[in-house]
């Protein structure tokens, strides 16, 4: 092979360079200089195969090969739920009746959850109407009987004593788990009309390990995802009755 360099600084000269199959080439017209390298260097060699092994890499990324291993913002994995009644009363006897929700009641280290389950809840009671009128009061309270006089003070014939028994939030790394009791109470006689537990929990989806990457599977939806599902269905238990007379 013959590659031809002209040097600029002097125009009128050409100079053959003549190399061996395989050899390397350089020519400047800038800088006026001429280099030829006649042999290969093994050292050289795999250098340039090692560059090749990564453009390779970096051009598969670039057009999606490699998938990105954070968790997504939002989650299509299912919540499973599980109901169980202890006692129950004929929701059309208390459809004008107005009921009370008291904040919920929980161990202190999770306490902070609190808040977004009673807002949950009450959201879920306001919606589906079961009962004529729902108030939220602020009270922390200890007892039943303390329950019922601040429900008698604020006019309710209803209240509701919710507690949260285990909460187990993963980030969505790890499964996440809700689980809830639910009283109903009648603020005339102290007799307790409706006592439900609920459970609700999500896991992660599964890896996918592929040759180069892994892919992370979705996310476990979040307590606050959880938290709503557990209130419409609390709220869709009390009115089936009313649907189906209907």
């Amino acid at each position: 092979m013959v590659i031809l360099c002209k040097n600029s600084a002097n125009s009128d000269n050409d100079h053959n360079v003549s190399l061996q199959d395989g050899a390397i080439g350089m020519c400047s017209k800038s800088f006026g200089f001429e280099y030829a390298s006649r042999g290969k260097n093994p050292a050289d060699s795999a250098l340039i195969r090692l560059m090749g092994v990564i453009v390779l890499l970096l051009t598969i990324c670039g057009t999606g090969g490699c998938i990105a291993t954070q968790l997504k913002a939002t989650s299509n994995r299912p919540v499973v739920e599980n109901m169980d009644v202890f006692v129950h009363a004929m929701i059309q006897q208390h459809t004008m009746d107005t009921i009370c929700i008291f904040p919920f009641a929980s161990a202190p280290e999770i306490e902070a959850a609190s808040a977004s389950l009673t807002s949950a809840f009450k959201n879920g009671l306001v919606q589906r109407r079961p009962f004529r009128e729902v108030t939220l009061l602020s009270y922390q309270v200890k007892s039943d009987p303390e329950a019922l006089w601040y429900a008698r003070n604020a006019g309710c014939t209803l209240l509701m004593r919710p507690l949260l028994l285990y909460m187990m939030d993963g980030s969505g790394n790890l499964p996440t788990k809700l689980v809830v009791r639910i009283r109903i109470l009648d603020a005339r006689t102290g007799e307790v009309l409706w006592d439900v537990k609920q459970t609700a929990w999500s896991e992660p989806g599964p890896d996918i390990d592929l040759t180069w990457n892994t892919i992370t599977g979705e996310p476990a939806q979040r307590c606050g995802v959880i938290a709503d599902c557990l209130a419409q269905r609390f709220a869709s238990y009390l009115t089936q009755p009313l649907e189906k007379k209907e």
